[in-house]
């Protein structure tokens, strides 16, 4: 699967990686061998930064080769250099299974001649996008091709990798590289500044404060950003006059699910898995609240754990108590996980947070294990917390209930069962903007402020219930 250049623009956010570039040109065109290594998150905006290298190279004067390891099962060995270069390799077509030593040679010899001659009639810039997605070979020869060049040469190299994808070689390669001078930088989120400079680059105006809010859930996420504005003023959900652009839709568009299901479907089927109970909290959970909802033990939980961390979509933010390093991310997946099984998940949540309140001061890892630990204090402390709020405010919505319209509750039972408000909308026979009012008012009387708090008092009210009509109907037999 073939990355797609971005659209030409300006880059926004990136002045000190783009200072970076500009040193390795002004290396490399002075003679001197240039290395720049670059990791990022998924959509971070890694490709991008090296279209505008490439694009600052060519007006320098540099002849640029631009080569891209593709997502391939079974990718042919040294075909992302060999495409780039614009030549066949020794003996024909790159075979399927890695070749000899004698034919490795041969390819790093007629690389390193060609890009010497390159070389000779001027500066070189050589490029090699999504690294990780490399073959052995490929990994092999690029450890090795620097050196077959020579560091006389006027060639400066960049290459750009996605972390995250659990490929021990391209971090061999990199750590190796760093070890001997390369530079090595790591994309960050954009600061906010940036991202309202790319708001107005793509809506033509600047965010009211609803759309830079729900902006802000991209966590500064390129991609996620653009997905999002691209996916508002698609579907209508951003209306712009007098320069400013106005917040319409409730929820992200499908172009944010989209991205995000892209993401996701390169997970393992645990983290896959993992992440989409996760989804069912609100904002913070820990590793011992996971594994208790999914049954899995602490051993079972922590390989997929580390993989959504090390992928960006979670973030650990104190000993073991983690949440959604984006919360268009966590929306998302948990707006794609059906409706009934939310509604259990949320009702599991509600009820494994409050018996809580009745534990001994010890940790989790106290009662598996006997011993006591700094992550077990924390992770209890939170779960605590929680479980005061869980209970509070359930108990509180639950007492309010009775205090909606009429319409006002169906709104809310219809939501609570997962449907969004243009399906509720199309149910009751109200405009979509009708229900958000009508969704706003339940919640301020509700006293919650997300879908999520509305599920779980539903949940409640439903289960209380319940124990009422069975404690009556216990009372008349």
């Amino acid at each position: 699967m073939d990355t797609q250049r971005p659209a030409e623009g300006r880059l926004r956010g990136r002045s000190g990686e783009l200072k970076a570039v500009a040193g390795l040109l002004d290396a490399a065109a002075t003679g001197h061998e240039a290395i720049l290594l670059v990791d990022g998150a998924p959509g971070i905006g890694k490709t991008r930064l090296l279209a505008a290298a490439e694009k600052r190279a060519k007006d320098d004067g540099f002849s640029v080769v631009s080569a891209h390891a593709g997502e391939l099962p079974r990718p042919l060995p040294l075909a992302p250099l060999f495409s780039g270069l614009v030549l066949a390799p020794p003996g024909g077509r790159p075979a399927r299974a890695p070749g000899t030593e004698v034919h490795l040679h041969a390819c790093l010899e007629k690389l390193a001649v060609h890009t010497g001659k390159l070389a000779a009639r001027g500066p070189v810039f050589i490029t090699l996008d999504d690294v990780q997605w490399a073959d052995a070979t490929t990994v092999t020869a690029l450890r090795e091709l620097p050196a077959w060049v020579g560091a006389d040469h006027p060639v400066g190299w960049a290459l750009v990798r996605r972390i995250g994808t659990r490929q021990p070689s391209d971090e061999c390669l990199f750590g190796d590289w760093e070890r001997e001078g390369a530079a090595r930088i790591a994309l960050g989120p954009l600061a906010d500044h940036a991202v309202v400079e790319v708001i107005a680059d793509v809506l033509g105006a600047r965010p009211d404060d609803d759309l830079l809010a729900m902006a802000r859930g991209a966590a500064g996420n390129p991609r996620l950003v653009r997905a999002l504005l691209d996916g508002l003023r698609n579907e209508g959900g951003v209306a712009i006059a007098g320069g400013r652009a106005r917040l319409l839709a409730e929820h992200p568009p499908g172009q944010v699910r989209d991205v995000v299901h892209d993401w996701i479907m390169r997970l393992s089927a645990p983290a896959r898995h993992l992440l989409g109970v996760a989804a069912s909290f609100d904002r913070l959970f820990g590793a011992d609240d996971l594994a208790d909802l999914l049954g899995w033990s602490n051993e079972q939980v922590r390989p997929p754990l580390q993989e959504l961390v090390a992928a960006d979509l979670l973030t650990v933010v104190a000993n073991d108590v983690l949440g959604f390093h984006h919360e268009l991310v966590r929306r998302s997946v948990a707006d794609d996980v059906p409706a009934a099984v939310r509604i259990a998940l949320c009702g599991e949540v509600a009820a494994k947070q409050r018996p809580s309140l009745a534990l001994p001061a010890t940790s989790g890892a106290d009662r598996r294990s006997g011993s006591t630990s700094v992550r077990g204090r924390v992770n209890l402390r939170h779960q605590l917390r929680w479980a005061d709020k869980c209970a509070d405010g359930s108990q509180d919505a639950a007492e309010a209930w009775g205090a909606l319209t009429g319409t006002e509750r169906t709104v809310a039972e219809l939501v609570a069962q997962g449907l969004t408000n243009r399906e509720v909308a199309a149910r009751v026979f109200l405009s979509p903007h009708t229900v958000s009012f009508h969704l706003r008012k339940v919640y301020r009387k509700l006293g919650i402020r997300s879908r999520v708090d509305l599920t779980r008092a539903f949940v409640h009210r439903d289960r209380d219930r319940r124990s009422g009509d069975d404690a009556t109907a216990g009372t008349l037999i």
